[in-house]
């Protein structure tokens, strides 16, 4: 049986090559399709060309569609050209889809034995999806049917499509699948469980929702945790979904009253779930009453401007009548790059002579093999710092530079006059009082490659004490940092950036004093276009402030830095906090107060003065910039 894949997609990343080599190895070929990815016009030698290009090295047909007209055309095109070439069965995959290494094989194995019961319009689907068994529900000929499969992964016999037609393009996205799958049942066509078969996908997105205190301990007992976690739709498609789904429950109630039954249930609990505790929640709810609206009136095709700018308006805290600001341009990769010939690490530094030879120390015994240099920012030190640099014994090997970056106070002013000095095509920066890893410049810089910036992981064990421990809790190092509910960021005690991503934004914005200067500039690469990677394994050592003092007068000044971050960014995008977080705080700063006896708090003193201190800085901030930020 001949067996041809066909992908669609749009804005494709590098994992799209990976798969089609993969898949190149099991079906007959590979034809990607694409549903006009906008890099290609708007930058035509980026990496979505070079993807494009490598998959067809790779010995996939790469077909173009030139504008954006659904996954229902693109997979359409697909198949007419696999049907041409005399395909006995088509698989459909996602650009982000990964087969077991004999899917290909089990599946027709499974279609030759339906044929042989006598089913030849069938298609196969697999039993587990990211490890989850697939749903299923019936038999025929004792062979298990599944319920409402997923497009991919799916291996369709030619002659199901000569019976009952393509995808219907109408529907654009969402639900697609599930119309071929309801008219395949319709004409006596079956979806089929093939045992055995695994896929991995991406189902959304994953979000966390962490509940008010008092519902926190009502839900403890019933299963959940302080968090609960789950997947999200982005906000657009609950308008594909509301419309598309409402068109199939009019079309198919009588028939399928039992998916009907199944499906509305699912999507109360998914699509409401994420309507109430979810993202952009006005955005979702628009949207999901603009797409009920949309199959009451029979509107077909792509989603409207004007609603996707409605929702955009709802997402945002001020009114669409402002000056439009530029939107996020979604990239998951940047152009590959060579590693850099220089490297030059910039440490801002303040009355630090005390602890910096452990950084510089942990500097030079760097297993990074290509060349170097310490840029030291002094930002108006008075304990000798400058003499201390310029005669360190290890001031020759790590080509170290002494500049005076005092004339403005202010970590972000010390940073630019650092970069100002260095020569380096790539920049690190770190600071002066913790202890960088030995592979920390190496990992940086390999997943640099891909990125126009890269934030590494932190540690909190080896330079602080259990009690100072306690005081704050650090993600791990394997978990991105990302504002609530907008971008991804990183605590610039541990970030590389490419000189041109640097300059391209203008470098650090001084009017960010001592807090969210490394969030302003990594929002700031995005929005023009960059992305932000994660290496894991670049590893520093994070000091914590160990004074009570000290850690309320960076938990204060972090929550203003918050606030203005918010006052920036509300208008791309930047949710302020849901009211429920913040009664959720002022509950907890009012019952786990330190003056109340510790058998009642069970909080350490440091933890609570954070915590209060930041939601003092939020107010403040709030209060200076004058917007709420919550």
């Amino acid at each position: 049986m001949t067996v041809v894949a066909v992908i669609p997609t749009f804005e494709p990343t590098r994992e799209l090559v990976e798969s089609v080599e993969s898949v190149l190895r099991q079906a007959d070929s590979v034809i990607v399709v694409d549903d006009g990815s906008p890099s290609l016009a708007s930058d035509p030698h980026g990496v979505v060309r070079t993807v494009l290009d490598d998959c067809a090295a790779a010995g996939a047909t790469v077909l173009e569609s030139g504008s954006n007209q659904g996954i229902a055309h693109a997979l359409n095109q697909g198949v007419r050209e696999a049907l041409s070439r005399g395909a006995d069965a088509v698989l459909t995959l996602d650009q982000d889809t990964w087969l077991d290494s004999d899917y290909v094989q089990r599946a027709v194995d499974h279609l030759e034995l339906a044929k042989s019961l006598g089913l030849p319009d069938v298609m196969a689907s697999p039993a587990f999806i990211n490890d989850d068994v697939a749903p299923f529900w019936f038999a025929v000929e004792g062979l298990t049917l599944a319920f409402e499969p997923l497009q991919s992964g799916l291996v369709i016999t030619r002659s199901l499509f000569e019976k009952i037609g393509l995808f219907d393009e109408s529907l654009f996205i969402d639900c697609v699948e599930t119309e071929f799958y309801l008219r395949a049942r319709a004409r006596g066509g079956h979806a089929l469980i093939v045992p055995g078969n695994r896929i991995r996908h991406r189902l959304g997105r994953a979000a966390t929702w962490t509940p008010p205190r008092p519902l926190r301990w009502l839900l403890r007992g019933r299963g959940a945790g302080a968090a609960i976690e789950f997947t999200e739709d982005a906000p657009f498609r609950h308008y594909y979904i509301a419309r598309n789904r409402s068109v199939l429950y009019r079309r198919y109630a009588r028939t399928e009253p039992l998916w009907c039954a199944v499906s509305i249930a699912k999507d109360v609990i998914a699509r409401g779930r994420a309507m109430l505790i979810g993202t952009e929640r006005l955005s979702r709810v628009y949207l999901s009453c603009a797409g009920l609206r949309a199959a009451a009136t029979g509107e077909t095709g792509r989603i409207p401007d004007r609603t996707l700018g409605r929702a955009r308006g709802l997402t945002a805290s001020s009114p669409q009548s402002e000056v439009e600001k530029p939107r996020v341009t979604e990239r998951c990769e940047d152009v590959e790059r060579p590693l850099p010939e220089l490297v030059s690490i910039v440490i801002s530094a303040l009355n630090c002579v005390d602890v910096i030879d452990v950084q510089l120390e942990a500097l030079a015994a760097q297993t990074y093999e290509r060349p170097f240099e310490v840029i030291i920012a002094d930002n108006g030190s008075t304990d000798g710092l400058r003499d201390h640099v310029e005669q360190h014994p290890l001031r020759e090997r790590l080509r170290m530079r002494w500049v005076d970056a005092s004339a403005v106070g202010g970590i972000s002013y010390a940073r630019n006059v650092g970069v100002d000095a260095a020569d380096g095509e790539f920049l690190a920066f770190c600071d002066g009082d913790d202890r960088v890893y030995p592979d920390w410049l190496t990992e940086l810089t390999a997943v640099a490659t891909r990125h126009s910036a890269v934030g590494g992981g932190l540690e909190t064990e080896s330079l602080n004490p259990p009690e100072v421990q306690s005081w704050r809790t650090m993600l791990p190092a394997d978990e991105p940092y990302f504002l609530r509910g907008f971008l991804q960021v990183h605590p610039t005690c541990n970030v590389g950036v490419w000189r041109d991503a640097y300059e391209q934004v203008g470098g650090f914005d001084v009017e960010y004093v001592n807090a969210a200067e490394d969030s302003d500039l990594l929002l700031r690469i995005q929005l023009s276009g960059g992305t932000i990677g994660l290496a894991p394994k670049a590893l520093v050592a994070y000091r914590l402030r160990d004074t009570f003092s000290g850690m309320w007068q960076q938990s204060v000044t972090c929550g203003v830095g918050t606030a203005q971050l918010y006052s920036d960014y509300r208008n791309y995008g930047m949710p302020r906090w849901p009211w429920y977080v913040t009664l959720d705080m002022f509950l907890y700063i009012l019952i786990r107060n330190p003056l109340l006896p510790t058998a009642i708090t069970r909080v350490p003193t440091g933890k609570w003065l954070f915590t209060a201190g930041n939601f003092l800085g939020r107010i403040k901030g709030s209060i200076k910039y004058r917007c709420y930020y919550g």
